[in-house]
């Protein structure tokens, strides 16, 4: 009797600790598809934007760039005038929505408020190949950025610095709590001065 009490609690033990190993594998694999379905989305947001930007520019772009941005748009995104961007705020109408120039030391994501709502950024329509569905669509904003570094020499006669755009991207997993946020900067053709 003793023996098979011993025994029933051994393999309770192991059960119980079976158990727990298959629900921790469960959840790391539901965190890892979250945050690759992340991952993918923010890569998504990113390629919008640089694509956007290439065709407005006039820069050359990637196959499979299909945006085609109307006439207010590309003149809020000329990277020699910066008409559509407002020191200190992020664009809301159509023609300049998603483009942020943050003070000195403010971070576009703040001044945005990128990871909380849509409103100030470029949202991109859900894909549909996926078997999962994020918990938000993924968006974008566009930022400009001096091309040169403060007290760095810039080009003889130019009355301001080149800019380049920084473009900054969320994805989100189907667990909210899941984002992947991705940074590149972007060269437009032309911006010498």
């Amino acid at each position: 009797m003793i023996a098979v009490t011993g025994a029933v609690i051994i393999m309770g033990l192991l059960m119980m600790g079976s158990l727990h190993l298959v629900l921790d594998h469960n959840r790391r694999a539901a965190l890892s598809a979250d945050h690759a379905l992340a991952m993918h989305e923010a890569e998504r947001a990113l390629a919008a934007a640089e694509c956007e930007i290439a065709i407005a520019a006039d820069t050359p772009h990637r196959e499979g760039c299909h945006t085609e941005p109307d006439a207010a748009r590309v003149a809020a995104l000329d990277p020699v005038s910066l008409a559509g961007f407002v020191p200190q705020q992020c664009g809301k109408e159509t023609a300049n929505r998603g483009l942020c120039w943050p003070q000195e030391g403010q971070s576009v994501e703040t001044l945005s408020g990128l990871l909380l709502d849509e409103r100030h950024a470029i949202p991109l329509l859900s894909s549909e190949d996926g078997w999962r569905q994020p918990a938000h669509r993924a968006r974008y904003v566009i930022e400009p950025i001096s091309d040169a570094v403060p007290g760095q020499w810039i080009h003889a006669n130019a009355s301001r610095a080149p800019v380049l755009f920084r473009i900054t991207a969320v994805g989100f997993g189907a667990d909210e709590a899941v984002n992947v946020r991705l940074q590149t900067i972007f060269r437009p053709r032309g911006t010498e001065l």
